[in-house]
């Protein structure tokens, strides 16, 4: 793992207006954006400047040719739902997210591709919390908590058991 390149998770909202949202694996929002210009690279180059992405969600069940690219150039994993995420879902999800964070006030979402965004962020994250707690009782128990973004990053990008990626 590149040193100092925090974990982050990415929603994306692809469309002639990309939006995006990145969350940190506790949940903390660490940058959200909407752009008509966002092609692949600029894309690319914006969010990796943030950390290293491990896992990159969409809000759509048929996962776009976009988002697939995305992920690629990242060397990421797709989180794909089940179906298609709901206006009221990203409405309710959202808005719920920015008040329990105490954001409400700090975070206006400009437009509705922030707030699909940061929706499909937050899914994305929740579908990783199984895992991610997994891990990090693993290490609990070794005491080898120092290894928790390395573990994590083998896991969720390389696909290798807990027990390997902590022995590794």
């Amino acid at each position: 793992m590149v040193e100092d390149k925090k974990l982050l998770i990415a929603g994306i909202d692809n469309g002639s207006t990309k939006g995006y949202a990145l969350l940190d694996l506790n949940g903390e929002l660490i940058r959200i954006s909407s752009s008509k210009k966002y092609t692949l690279a600029s894309l690319t180059k914006e969010i990796s400047k943030e950390g290293k992405i491990v896992k990159i969600g969409t809000d759509v069940n048929s996962c776009p040719q976009f988002i697939k690219k995305l992920a690629t150039s990242l060397n990421s994993s797709i989180y794909i739902p089940k179906e298609n995420i709901q206006v009221k879902k990203k409405n309710q999800l959202s808005r719920d997210y920015l008040r329990d964070k105490k954001l409400r006030d700090k975070i206006k979402l400009k437009d509705h591709h922030q707030r699909d965004a940061l929706a499909t962020a937050i899914l994305t994250l929740k579908s990783l919390n199984p895992l991610l707690n997994k891990i990090n009782n693993h290490l609990n128990q070794k005491s080898m908590k120092h290894l928790s973004e390395d573990v994590i990053e083998k896991v969720i990008l390389e696909k290798i058991p807990i027990s390997l990626a902590i022995n590794d």
